[in-house]
């Protein structure tokens, strides 16, 4: 049997819970809104005037939410980036009571609406737009915070750095300034810690490294306004360089000392040595090209091929003059100082070689003078030296030649790594 009293007891406690409900329930109205608007903004004597500050000084937040990097152009020292910023700063004539307006929390007006901080992009290499050029909503809260968040669209000027291409890193800012209200009258902070990368997209050829955030003044006849850093950091995905830019160039470079294999009989050395020069030279035209027109910061990569350019010119100059010297009549006698460093080389090999021979013979083989007893004896150690003949001298050249450039590009071969290495 049911109490007496039980659905007298239930109705009750039902009609608290939906009074409860409705108290705490948001229910927007056409009607509250227009009450809201006609509140703050009437056109009497005490109502809100836009050209007013809302405050002395006026605080103002500001955040820089990247979506997406568009480009990183080297040549030109471009950033170009998409996203949008997020400015809060408060107002306390936009405040109303919640309760007297069917709890409604927030309201959207036009910019031009309210008083709003002026801004632009310092470094913009665009025409300088005031806002950015926007014409956005505002959203104005119940408690006088006011939320505004124009797009930001923007290519700013970077001072990029390409000494280390293609293992370089690039650090570039984007600077928000107050246009117009000094410091003391605007006064620019950050809204958050740290620049808001929750909707960023990655780039395919370009890692974002760190981010960063800096205060700074800008000083004008004496007034001193209020400057945002917003700091990124890229460093390049180097793959794609490393087997289309580095190993071609080294490759390229070593076939140029390559050319010393070749017989002297051969007609083909200097064609030969002249493709690879121009070779080289299309390459450091080419990447000449894709480089800032700056001297601030050279590229190692174009150093090295300018280096490897300038060896090639001598390989160039050297093997003209050993085929001239080996086709050159035998009456037409070669100097005294080719014949010397001919001699002083060759008699330093048969040295060398006459030690590591002795090496190998027993004690009784051996003559006072180190010299064997089978009468083997290096012709370099005569006392009456007989001229070598100028296909012998060129040679010569050739073989002694190959030998230098052979160490000079290996010990540039050598530097090049280890110079892009200490970029990391």
């Amino acid at each position: 049997m049911i109490p007496r009293g039980f659905y007298t007891r239930r109705g009750i406690l039902f009609v608290l819970i939906c009074t409860d409900l409705s108290k705490h329930s948001t229910s927007y109205t056409v009607s509250d809104a227009n009450k809201i608007h006609k509140f703050l903004f009437n056109q009497t004597d005490e109502g809100y005037n836009k050209l007013v500050l809302p405050d002395y000084p006026a605080n103002v937040s500001a955040e820089y939410n990247l979506l997406a990097l568009n480009s990183l152009n080297i040549k030109e020292q471009i950033l170009e980036t998409t996203g949008w910023f997020t400015v809060v700063w408060n107002d306390s004539r936009l405040k109303w009571t919640k309760s007297f307006y069917g709890d409604i929390d927030y309201i959207y007006v036009p910019e031009d609406t309210i008083w709003h901080p002026e801004l632009i992009v310092q470094n913009s290499i665009l025409e300088l737009r005031k806002n950015l050029g926007a014409e956005q909503t505002v959203r104005i809260q119940y408690d006088g915070e006011v939320r505004w968040e124009p797009p930001a669209v923007l290519s700013t000027s970077c001072d990029m750095d390409v000494t280390y291409f293609p293992y370089d890193s690039q650090t570039c800012d984007i600077e928000l300034a107050s246009w117009g209200y000094p410091a003391d009258v605007v006064n620019l902070e950050f809204f958050k810690t740290d620049i808001n990368l929750e909707d960023f997209r990655p780039d395919e050829e370009w890692d974002l490294v760190t981010t960063s955030q800096q205060t700074s003044n800008l000083t004008e006849d004496e007034l001193v306004f209020s400057e945002l850093l917003f700091r990124m950091e890229f460093k390049r995905y180097y793959g794609h360089y490393l087997m289309s830019v580095i190993f071609p160039t080294i490759l390229t470079a070593i076939l140029t000392f390559v050319t010393f294999f070749l017989p002297l009989e051969s007609g083909d050395k200097i064609g030969y040595i002249l493709t690879v020069f121009l070779a080289l030279a299309v390459l450091l035209t080419l990447f000449s090209d894709s480089m800032p027109t700056t001297s601030k910061h050279t590229s190692v990569l174009v150093v090295f091929l300018t280096v490897t350019l300038g060896m090639a010119c001598l390989v160039i100059i050297f093997t003209i003059f050993i085929i001239r010297l080996f086709h050159q009549p035998e009456h037409d006698k070669a100097p005294k100082w080719m014949h010397s460093l001919a001699r002083k080389f060759l008699k330093l090999k048969c040295k060398a070689g006459r030690i590591n021979h002795l090496d190998h013979l027993n004690q009784s083989q051996i003559t006072e003078n180190d010299q064997p007893k089978d009468g083997r004896v290096c012709s370099e150690n005569r006392k009456h030296f007989t001229p070598y003949t100028n296909k012998e001298l060129a040679e010569f050249f050739d073989y002694f030649l190959f030998g230098v450039f052979t160490v000079l590009y290996i010990l540039v071969l050598l530097c090049f790594p280890i110079v892009l290495s200490t970029s990391t």
